[in-house]
């Protein structure tokens, strides 16, 4: 019974931490997206960059706002625990929270594309 309350608040807990790591990204705004890419090492080449541009270029077409930052994966917080995230994934932010999550580039512009 005892471990049973320890894991309820220990889960309670964790969902707390990783619902305010994504208040730390949501936009403010309805239309508006924060494309965020984690890494490991070293930030994203540029080629690898240039393709999240071209991406934001599009959303903007379709009235969407996009940001775009670059946030190590293995911060003060662990990102990789607390959003269940890997190196070079990307995950797009709303104002409601977490919509997209993309391996690459590629996937994300595939994922785009099929939005209304």
């Amino acid at each position: 019974m005892i471990s049973m309350l320890f894991i309820a608040f220990f889960m309670a807990g964790c969902a707390e931490d990783s619902g305010r790591v994504i208040e730390e990204f949501k936009p403010s705004k309805d239309n508006e997206w924060h494309i965020v890419v984690f890494y490991e090492n070293d930030p994203p080449k540029e080629a690898y960059q240039s393709s999240l541009n071209g991406i934001k270029v599009f959303l903007a077409r379709k009235n969407i706002a996009a940001r775009i930052s670059y946030q190590t994966i293995e911060d003060p917080k662990n990102y990789r625990e607390l959003l269940q995230v890997e190196p070079n994934q990307i995950v797009v932010f709303d104002y409601k929270g977490i919509r997209l999550k993309a391996r690459s580039p590629e996937v994300l512009e595939g994922m785009v594309l099929q939005l209304n």
